[in-house]
């Protein structure tokens, strides 16, 4: 009996090492934690590009960088005719960028229902071009929290998350741990399968860990650069 290509694992292995996390489940959401500096959105991307082995789609929700540099530095990770979407809540507000027929803009990082009502249209358009598994990359929820009450955010999450989970699609969501108080990334950190926290040794060492997806933490595992 054939399998579904939504039952099959998403997999992560080539980009974390074997031993942190090889794969997860379809409708995994997973928290990326790090401070400023530690490439969280390298390896976000590193792992969103990761699925095009699989024949996924990628979309990624940026808040920081404008959607022409999120698909320069994402294009060169997989092969042409890949299936990428970006929602970009910051060009509008710098001016915006024409003739991208992969962006789709929001006013700005605070407008929550517009990237709702985008994210929905990118449903629609892999749906009808046959894309059934996405894998989704927020960089970064920290800039959101400028514009909007963690609240609001909390409930917009929620929301989005299970959308994620509901398709059984991959979500990564990127944080800056240090902007925010413990409790606001505790808070957030409930609607997440798990976290994957990154940070820089004093000898200047990538490591990361993962919490949440097995009973104990792993240990801290050297990241090779991306």
């Amino acid at each position: 009996m054939s399998v579904h290509p939504a039952a099959k694992p998403y997999t992560l292995d080539g980009v974390l090492p074997q031993e942190l996390l090889a794969e997860v489940e379809p409708g995994t959401n997973l928290l990326v934690s790090g401070q400023a500096m530690t490439g969280k959105r390298q390896l976000l991307l590193r792992l969103l590009a990761r699925g095009t082995d699989d024949d996924e789609g990628a979309v990624v929700v940026t808040s920081r960088t404008p959607a022409s540099d999120v698909a320069e530095e994402y294009r060169p990770l997989v092969d042409d005719g890949t299936f990428l979407r970006v929602i970009d809540c910051v060009s509008s507000r710098s001016g915006g960028e024409e003739n991208l027929d992969f962006a789709h803009f929001v006013s700005s990082p605070g407008d929550l229902t517009g990237v709702g009502i985008q994210f929905s249209e990118i449903a629609r358009e892999a749906e009808e071009r046959g894309v059934d598994r996405l894998r989704i990359g927020f960089d970064s929820l920290s800039p959101l929290l400028m514009y909007v009450d963690l609240q609001r955010l909390f409930r917009f999450l929620h929301v989005f998350t299970s959308q994620i989970q509901s398709r059984d699609w991959l979500g990564l969501f990127s944080i800056d741990p240090d902007s925010h108080d413990d409790q606001v990334v505790n808070t957030l950190s409930q609607l997440f399968d798990g976290r994957l926290e990154i940070r820089l040794t004093d000898d200047g060492v990538r490591e990361a860990r993962v919490t949440g997806i097995s009973a104990t933490p792993t240990e801290w595992v050297p990241l090779e650069d991306a």
